[in-house]
């Protein structure tokens, strides 16, 4: 009896090991297909997701651009634009190694609604770095425009050798002309 018994139930396990492996046959396709649209789905909303948060980051940047460079009437700045441009270069500077020789504010000069402010800079340093300091000028948050610019190698004068010349090359000096501009609303 106990041998019939267990036989039963061996039997019994073993009918439902089958039933479950043959509806996991019929159910699992149709589970991979639903994960399948689920994960596409999750894909294309992860990327709309991204791709809002890039455009609002780029809406703050206008936005800001708009506002820091932009006179609008009963709104004084609360540090004027030369302090700003100043502090933003010197930062610049500090940050990249570079040094500053010079920074000479130029007569404004206005043309319709938009006021263009020059500056003539001078600063030494490293070649690559003055690449850098463009970059940052260019994602600046004030518009600025480098109107003109003139490079002469710094070389050192210790070594008379002219084999040695071009290992004498230190540094870099930039002269140049930067134009930030405002503009009155009308």
């Amino acid at each position: 009896m106990k041998n019939k018994g267990a036989t039963i139930l061996l039997v019994l396990m073993i009918a439902a090991f089958i039933g479950a492996v043959a509806a996991d046959r019929y159910h699992m396709p149709k589970f991979k297909q639903e994960f399948s649209k689920v994960e596409k789905q999750r894909v294309i909303t992860s990327n709309k997701l991204t791709t809002a948060k890039i455009v609002q980051e780029n809406l703050n940047h206008v936005r800001e651009l708009v506002f820091n460079n932009m006179d609008f009437p009963g709104q004084p700045d609360t540090v004027d634009h030369e302090t700003l441009l100043y502090n933003f270069i010197t930062t610049c500077l500090n940050d990249l190694k570079l040094k500053l020789v010079s920074f000479k504010p130029v007569t404004p000069v206005t043309a319709g609604r938009v006021t263009t402010y020059g500056y003539d800079v001078e600063i030494e340093g490293d070649f690559f770095k003055f690449g850098e300091l463009c970059a940052k000028f260019e994602n600046s948050r004030r518009i600025m425009a480098i109107e003109s610019f003139d490079v002469d190698l710094i070389t050192d004068n210790r070594n008379q050798d002219p084999k040695a010349s071009a290992a004498a090359v230190k540094d870099i000096r930039v002269k140049m002309r930067i134009n930030t501009f405002r503009i009155q609303k009308v």
